[in-house]
């Protein structure tokens, strides 16, 4: 019985060991379901990572997406996707190029696909395998963003998911903001009144 009591206590902690990581402002989690070890090489676009986290990013709130484009290694043309949307295109795109989508809580609608046919989407699960997440990204000299995504084309043995590379932000919806604008909004009409009377 002590066995089994035991058994089941190692299965609930390695459960509970996959908690969410959640991004520093706490407006983007990961459910993180495992970790991949990168195969690198002296061409990666994050240099010196080893490895990142597999799993499905999520806003913890209706928020704002800052998606920037970091770089990518592979020969194919591959393509950043939001809600169903080609946003970035490896063959055309320069780096540094941004992009803000208004976001609701929950799975963000976001993807990859390749001129070998292969998608990866965030919010279907399809494909996770091929999208690594990595979350401390300042200690790859790379600083400024909630988490930085990589997508593995399958094109090429490396292995190391940056056939296309994202830094995604998420900026908070001020909750006042709607509010104080009709405010000003009410302001003014009464001064226009004031100054026609």
């Amino acid at each position: 019985m002590k066995k089994i009591l035991l058994a089941v206590c190692f299965a609930l902690s390695a459960t509970a060991a996959q908690a969410a990581i959640v991004s520093n402002n706490g407006y983007l989690s990961l459910n993180d379901t495992g970790t991949v070890t990168f195969a690198g090489d002296n061409n990666d676009v994050v240099l010196g990572a080893t490895g990142g986290y597999l799993g499905q990013l999520s806003a913890t709130q209706d928020t704002i997406l800052e998606v920037t484009y970091l770089g990518k290694e592979a020969a194919n043309q591959n393509f950043y996707v939001q809600s169903s949307t080609n946003v970035f295109d490896t063959d055309a795109s320069s780096i540094g190029n941004k992009q803000t989508f208004d976001i609701s809580a929950g799975l963000i609608d976001f993807g990859f696909t390749g001129t070998a046919g292969l998608t990866a989407n965030n919010a279907s699960g399809l494909n996770l395998g091929h999208i690594a997440y990595i979350v401390n990204a300042a200690d790859y000299g790379i600083a400024g963003y909630d988490f930085i995504i990589g997508f593995n084309d399958a094109g090429s043995p490396d292995g190391d998911f940056d056939d296309i590379v994202v830094g995604v932000n998420a900026v908070p919806v001020p909750a006042a903001l709607p509010l104080m604008a009709s405010a000003l909004g009410m302001f003014g009409v009464a001064r226009r009144r004031k100054t026609l009377a």
